[in-house]
């Protein structure tokens, strides 16, 4: 029987392997009580609709030199993890309403936030930044030398 992992899974397995635990520890307490960073109001209305945005999407590994801006990146987050409702529950389903994954932002370029480390608060809306430096080196190299990771502005690890 063949065993098949989603990519990011193995991603995420090979970067936690790379760092070693000591070092993935890390990725949760830093030196100094952490700043906690609020996101901009994420929007809840546009003027494109679902079926356009799904018929549009497609990866893609060449990217901008340009910064991604902080209200995009919380928009991106809300969509992934955030608070959708009065009492807690999230845009991304979670039997039981566990909600056991956790979003983490490996930052090289963005308008509003310094390079490092973020992991996204979804009750607050917020960040908290984890790491002081810049990852997404290492997370190519995890990523079995996927260059575009490193290139990327912005990488989101789900875990």
């Amino acid at each position: 029987m063949r065993l098949i992992l989603p990519r990011a899974i193995i991603i995420i397995f090979f970067w936690l392997l790379y760092f070693g635990s000591s070092q993935a520890h890390s990725l949760q307490i830093m030196e100094k009580e952490p700043e906690m960073i609020k996101l901009p109001q994420a929007r809840h209305e546009s003027q494109v609709s679902i079926e356009a945005v799904l018929a549009g999407r497609r990866s893609i590994r060449e990217y901008s030199k340009e910064a991604i801006h902080l209200q995009n990146l919380a928009q991106l987050l809300w969509a992934a993890q955030g608070i959708t409702s009065p009492d807690g529950l999230r845009a991304a389903p979670s039997a039981g309403a566990l909600y056991p994954l956790e979003i983490y932002l490996a930052v090289g370029l963005s308008a509003g936030l310094a390079p490092g480390v973020y992991r996204y608060q979804p009750r607050q809306h917020a960040l908290i930044r984890v790491r002081d430096t810049d990852q997404r080196a290492a997370l190519s190299s995890a990523a079995l030398g996927q260059r575009c990771i490193a290139a990327a502005p912005v990488c989101l690890v789900i875990a």
